[in-house]
């Protein structure tokens, strides 16, 4: 067994720590920057053939990294470069083969935490050009998979927490976002969660997935104030919501079972809610908002095997709401360059079949 401790301070007051208990370890810290001034590297290793790699250049100043692993084989890489300032960036890992990777550019009073306990984790955090941004990347058991990257972002935070597996994967990209929060909760295994936000403004997304094989995804394109909420517990669950060039929009869904299905599409519009519940297994709703100002669509179905789908094509402060409870029920509704019409259809019971065309 190996114990080493090194300490290193330059000239620009820049600190690099490292604390080695173990065998075969590698601690790299690159302060050799004369740019760099005022920054902090701390490296502890407790294990085997563990291996940090820092690096603080290109201007950065007032930044710290801290690197922490228990374990065997783990790796990590941290990137401060781009005149960064006032950021901080922890990563921990305890257990093995664990593999972190943070880069920071240009980023302003921003915050990167990474922690993995398990085996075969990746964890993967980019931020550039952001301002007060916070990423948080937490992961328990084995082989799960979590990219966060903030690209242009303002006050921006994520939060992604993965307990379970193996093989939950979240994909996170905010693009020139600005006061736009991400929250991604998986508990299970086999679950995946994307989410899109680019061009957009004080956007919120909420993905929480508690069981297993759930499939989530959000997309927000060039939307302002929009809100895409999506809960989903059971197992085989899918549900896809894509908001492109729409202002305070919001669609949340929540599915409570097995093999549900919930579509939401909303594009070009203004206002347009869809508010999407669905209780027991099979079922599968499908809704499309085009060109629609001030839209509402509502669904409720609770049973099984139970199918809605509304369409509102150019239309304006249309409203349709649709409540199914029972099994094997299917309601279409369709409302087409219409001003101001309501549908709202109830059915209870088994095997109803309705249409509604305005």
């Amino acid at each position: 067994m190996l114990l080493a401790l090194s300490v290193n301070t330059s000239a620009n007051n820049n600190t690099a720590i490292s604390f080695q208990i173990g065998n075969g370890h590698i601690a790299i810290a690159d302060q050799t920057d004369t740019t760099i001034q005022n920054n902090l590297v701390l490296q502890a290793q407790i294990g085997n053939v563990n291996e940090s790699n820092a690096s603080q250049t290109t201007g950065t100043n007032n930044s710290v990294t801290i690197q922490s692993q228990i374990g065997e084989s783990n790796g990590v890489e941290s990137y401060q470069t781009g005149n960064t300032s006032f950021s901080s960036s922890l990563t921990n890992q305890i257990g093995s083969s664990n593999s972190a990777k943070v880069t920071q550019e240009t980023a302003i009073a921003s915050s990167i935490l990474i922690n993995q306990i398990g085996s075969m984790n990746t964890g993967t955090v980019t931020q550039l050009d952001t301002t007060a941004s916070s990423a948080f990347l937490y992961q328990v058991d084995s082989l799960n998979i979590g990219t966060i990257i903030q690209s242009g972002a303002h006050d921006s935070s994520v939060l992604v927490n993965q307990i379970g597996g193996p093989m939950n994967v979240s994909f996170i990209i905010q693009g020139a976002a600005t006061k736009s929060s991400t929250l991604v909760n998986q508990i299970g295994s086999l679950n995946m969660g994307n989410v899109i936000q680019t061009g957009a403004t004080a956007n919120s997304v909420l993905l929480n997935q508690i069981g297993s094989e759930n499939k989530g995804s959000v997309s927000q394109f060039g939307s302002t104030a929009s809100s895409a909420l999506l809960n989903q517990t059971g197992s085989m669950n899918q549900n896809s919501t894509v908001q492109t060039s729409t202002t305070t929009s919001m669609a949340s869904s929540d599915q409570i079972g097995s093999i549900n299905v919930a579509l939401v599409t909303q594009t070009v519009g203004s206002g347009n809610s869809t508010l999407l519940n669905q209780v027991g297994s099979q079922n599968v709703t499908t809704v499309v908002q085009i060109a629609a100002t001030a839209n509402s669509a509502l669904i409720n179905q609770v049973g099984s095997m139970n199918d809605t789908d509304i369409t509102q094509l150019e239309s304006v402060l249309s409203l349709a709401a649709i409540t199914q409870v029972g099994s094997n029920n299917m309601h279409q509704t369709i409302q087409t360059g219409t001003t101001g019409q309501a549908a709202i259809v109830v059915q209870i019971g088994n095997g109803n079949v309705g249409t509604t065309t305005q």
